[in-house]
C-alpha cells in the first residue's frame, strides 16, 4: 500500500490538467475529492487559458494558474516567467493528471518536493512518484484514471461528479441571449461541433435533427463557435431550414448557464456535453464505435443521460471519416431525445 503523501494545514497543491475542456471537467471529480480531503490546504489547478474559466466561481478550488500551451512550447520568455510563478507559490505537491511535457519539466525545475505522475513516457524522469497505470487500454472511464491518483493520499470522501457553478449575472446574461433568439419556457440544445476530439454524426443530420423536433412541437436552438455558427447558417439555407443559432454569441461561462437552463443538450463526444452534464442539465451524446472514443472511455456522468452510438459493434474507419456515425438515424435520435425531454428528474 502506497503511502500518503505528508501534507499539513496551509501547504498548497498543485493539480495540472492542461488538454482540453472536456478532459478538465472529466478532472473536477479528482479535484474536489482532493479540497474534501485537506479542507486545510490550499488547491489550485493548472490548466489551459481556454478551458481554465469553468474553474472560477467553484469554492473547491482556491487558486487558478492559466497556461498558454503554444506559447509554453514556443516561447522562452513565457515559460521562464510561468517557471517563475510556480516556484514562487511554493507549491508542496502537484499531481500531473495530463502528462503534458513543457509543464511536467517546469515543475521539475521548480523543485516542487513531490511530483506525482505517470510512468513509462519519457518524461516520467520528472515525477518522484509514479502512478502504474495505462489509459490505452480503455478499460473505464476517464474521471476514474484521474481518481487512481488517490493512491498517493489519505482516505476519505470520493466525489464522484464534476460540477460547474454559473454566477448570477451570466444566467441573467444567458436568459437575455435566449430571449432576443425568441425562446421562451422549456428548450433543447443542439451542440454539432466536436473540435475534432471525436468522430461526430454530421452537421446535415443534426439540421434534420432540428427540423424533426420542432415540427414535434419543440423550442429547438444551436450553439457553438462564431466560426460553426457560419457554417450551420450557410447550410441550413441550402437546405431550406430555419434556425435559431446562438453560436459566438457565449463565452465559455455564459455558455455553460445557457447549457443549465436548458431541458436536453445533444452533442457529440465534446466539452460541451460534459459542460452541460457539469451544470445539472440532462444530456443525449452521440458517440461512435471506436474503443478510444467509446462512451465507457469519454461518456457523460449524469443519472438521467443518455447515448447513442451506431448499430456497428466495433468501428474500423480511417480517422475523419467515419461512415458508422451514419447508422445513427435522425428518427432514433428523435425518439432519444423527445424520450429524456419527458423523463421525470
Amino acid at each position: 500500500m502506497t503511502k500518503p503523501v505528508d501534507l499539513s494545514p496551509g501547504d498548497r497543491i498543485l493539480i495540472s490538467r492542461t488538454d482540453r475542456l472536456g478532459d478538465l471537467i472529466l478532472a473536477l471529480p479528482f479535484v474536489a475529492t482532493i479540497k474534501a480531503r485537506y479542507p486545510q490546504c490550499r488547491v489550485e489547478v493548472l490548466a489551459s487559458l481556454y478551458a481554465s474559466p469553468i474553474l472560477e466561481n467553484n469554492d473547491r478550488i482556491d487558486g487558478i494558474v492559466r497556461v498558454l500551451n503554444k506559447q509554453l512550447v514556443s516561447d522562452r520568455l513565457y515559460k521562464k516567467d510561468l517557471l517563475q510563478k510556480i516556484r514562487q507559490a511554493d507549491y508542496r505537491v502537484v499531481v500531473a493528471l495530463f502528462p503534458e511535457r513543457h509543464v511536467c519539466q517546469l515543475f521539475h525545475k521548480a523543485s516542487i518536493p513531490t511530483r506525482i505522475g505517470t510512468a513509462g513516457r519519457f518524461h516520467s524522469v520528472f515525477f518522484n512518484h509514479h502512478l502504474l497505470h495505462s489509459r490505452r487500454s480503455n478499460k473505464k472511464h476517464e474521471y476514474q484514471y484521474n481518481l487512481d491518483f488517490l493512491k498517493f493520499f489519505r482516505e476519505g470522501v470520493t466525489i464522484q461528479s464534476p460540477m460547474v457553478y454559473p454566477r448570477q449575472k451570466e444566467t441573467n446574461n444567458a436568459r437575455r441571449i435566449l430571449k432576443e433568439a425568441g425562446v421562451e419556457g422549456e428548450f433543447i440544445v443542439l451542440h454539432p461541433g466536436s473540435g475534432g476530439s471525436a468522430e461526430r454524426w454530421p452537421l446535415d443530420r443534426f439540421l434534420q435533427l432540428y427540423e424533426t423536433l420542432v415540427a414535434s412541437g419543440y423550442q429547438v436552438l444551436l450553439s457553438g463557435s462564431e466560426k460553426e455558427g457560419h457554417i450551420i447558417d450557410e447550410r441550413s439555407r441550402e437546405m431550406g431550414i430555419t434556425v435559431r443559432n446562438i453560436c459566438g454569441e457565449t463565452d465559455l461561462r455564459t455558455l455553460g448557464a445557457v447549457l443549465s437552463l436548458a431541458n436536453v443538450v445533444v452533442a457529440n463526444s465534446t466539452g460541451p456535453l460534459h459542460l452541460a452534464v457539469a451544470v445539472g442539465t440532462k444530456v443525449m451524446g452521440l458517440y461512435p464505435g471506436k474503443a478510444v472514443m467509446s462512451p465507457a472511455r469519454w461518456g457523460p456522468l449524469g443519472a438521467h443521460d443518455r447515448v447513442v452510438v451506431p448499430t456497428n459493434k466495433e468501428c474500423h474507419c480511417p480517422p475523419n471519416r467515419c461512415e458508422c456515425m451514419l447508422t445513427i438515424s435522425v428518427e432514433r435520435a428523435a425518439e432519444e431525445v423527445a424520450s429524456l425531454f419527458n423523463e421525470s428528474d
